[in-house]
């Protein structure tokens, strides 16, 4: 008799798998997990009871499963996803004005639960991204295995991916190491084969810098929100370092800085003017007046994803393919100085 379960490994991972026949035990039952989820470490199971309104039971015997589907919750043992081992902490509560001009403490505050494990889980758990994503990835997979040929990595399709990823990485840990970090670069291209980067080297190695300036930029964003919690890791590892200075906005002159946008203009607006950018630069017969003008405009924009997201080189080429026409070679060499001065 056949069995479908959705097995949940954590918060941000389930999977779904087909038994073809029921396991005899418990313990048959965990080992087939394991084999077929690539799955590390020591846990017990828990299932949705349907005679409990889909309460959490353990499994101590098989029998107890529902027949033809359950679901399966993973209670790791002294592991990283353990949910009693973890310290939690979260962000303080935040302090806005009120109509009236008073402090009162905001009941919409959002909290990041952040937890340093000490041990992380391998393989690590890719989290599952939006349905459009995992579609065009499936697709690529397939292609992947016929041509070989990874899939054109849209800028959209990688912030998905990291966005995602440093999510499910902060449930865990929050200053992950070198290893740790290169276990998510080799995870993800092993769940997906068609991100895989060509050429030599292990195939990720742009993924693990982009998944590190990412993290980076997250820890950050939370730091500015208030967050204790990365604060003091900061200060700690700061000091470890020999640190004892604190990052600032780049200046005008400076290599990363990036400067305010067009008056009238939001980041909306001037992805709007990229894409017309684009049209302009597919044209027959494009004009260089035109490309000049909205290269212009769209400066900030432009500095704000080479400085914050640090994308690679054919990502660049892709989004802004007039930078790399010989006039705007020039033209940008003449702008930029003009800017830095």
């Amino acid at each position: 008799m056949a069995l479908l379960l959705r097995v949940v490994i954590s918060s941000t991972d389930a999977r779904r798998l087909q038994l073809f026949e029921v396991p005899q035990s418990v313990e048959s039952l965990i080992s087939i997990l394991k084999e077929k989820l690539q799955l590390q470490g020591q846990f017990v199971l828990q299932f949705e009871d349907p005679d409990f309104g889909n309460a959490l039971c353990s499994l101590t015997d098989i029998s107890e499963l529902p027949s033809d589907k359950a679901v399966l919750h993973i209670q790791w043992c002294n592991s990283s996803l353990s949910e009693t081992s973890l310290s939690v902490s979260s962000l303080d509560t935040a302090s806005v004005d009120d109509s009236d001009g008073s402090l009162t403490s905001s009941t919409a505050s959002v909290q990041r639960y952040l937890r340093t494990t000490s041990e992380w889980p391998l393989p690590f758990p890719i989290p599952p991204l939006s349905f459009d994503v995992e579609l065009k990835l499936r697709r690529g997979n397939e292609t992947y295995a016929e041509t070989q040929t990874g899939i054109d990595v849209t800028r959209d399709i990688k912030m998905e991916i990291l966005d995602k990823i440093v999510q499910a990485v902060f449930d865990i840990k929050a200053y992950p190491n070198n290893q740790e970090i290169e276990s998510i670069a080799s995870a993800l291209i092993s769940k997906y084969p068609c991100l895989k980067e060509p050429g030599k080297g292990k195939g990720y190695e742009g993924w693990l810098i982009s998944l590190k300036n990412k993290l980076n930029n997250y820890r950050s964003k939370l730091r500015a929100a208030g967050c204790n919690e990365v604060s003091v890791n900061k200060k700690r590892k700061d000091v470890e370092h020999g640190h004892g200075f604190t990052m600032k906005k780049a200046k005008r002159g400076e290599v990363n800085f990036v400067p305010e946008h067009p008056c009238n203009h939001t980041d909306a607006s001037l992805e709007e003017q990229r894409r017309l950018l684009i049209d302009e630069t597919k044209k027959a017969r494009s004009s260089m007046v035109v490309i000049s003008e909205k290269m212009e405009l769209t400066f900030s924009l432009r500095r704000k994803e080479v400085v914050e997201d640090q994308p690679m080189v054919v990502d660049v080429q892709q989004r802004w393919p007039a930078l790399f026409l010989q006039e705007q070679v020039i033209m940008s060499g003449f702008s930029l100085l003009k800017r830095l001065i």
